[in-house]
């Protein structure tokens, strides 16, 4: 990709920067693009690093002792992704994050993100509001799991990013719902019984 495409894709993102700060913040990241279902970051490692989303959807998951994988989180464009675990403790990553479609991306530090975010206010904002961005979130994901039964978490969803919706399977969808995909299968049929 071109450095002038390249800025182009990222600007809206980073509309907040001067000139100078984004020009910093390039300086430490990397553009990858992924194919489907190829593994950005994979559990186990201790890069301590992190990505904006640009194009595609991702998704993080863990394998428990059955072989099984369990969806953690769902992102779309426009979302930094990570793992907490590995960013912010000296604990490997717990999380394997995988392309669920064509997907790009902007891989970065994030120690040199922090670094940058000491030395220049714009750049501070976008990583507090990157910050703030996960704890609600999370926040808001603990609090579906414990007050929404199936089907709201699903039209929540739904409403929160139809988008991402379009490009997911519906067995990661389940699985970060919590039920089975035959679950999934009859809440989604149920629903578009009542639109039609």
């Amino acid at each position: 990709m071109q450095p002038s495409d390249l800025r182009a894709l990222i600007k809206p993102y980073f509309s907040d920067l001067s000139e100078k700060e984004l020009h910093r913040l390039l300086a430490i990241c990397e553009f990858k693009s992924y194919d489907t279902k190829s593994i950005i970051l994979k559990a186990g490692n201790r890069s301590k690093n992190a990505f904006l989303v640009l194009e595609g959807s991702v998704r993080g998951f863990v394998t428990d002792e059955n072989g099984e994988e369990k969806n953690i989180l769902l992102r779309s464009k426009g979302i930094f992704v990570g793992d907490a675990d590995a960013l912010f403790s000296d604990a490997p990553q717990k999380l394997t994050i995988m392309s669920i479609d064509s997907t790009k991306v902007l891989m970065f530090s994030i120690n040199s993100f922090e670094a940058l975010a000491f030395q220049y206010e714009g750049i501070q904002r976008l990583y507090m509001s990157s910050l703030k961005e996960a704890i609600l979130r999370l926040t808001y994901r603990v609090n579906s799991m414990i007050t929404m039964n199936s089907e709201q978490r699903y039209l929540d969803l739904l409403e929160m990013n139809p988008d991402f919706l379009k490009g997911a399977y519906d067995k990661y969808v389940a699985n970060y719902l919590g039920i089975t995909a035959v679950s999934f299968s009859r809440i989604k049929k149920k629903l578009n019984k009542k639109l039609s």
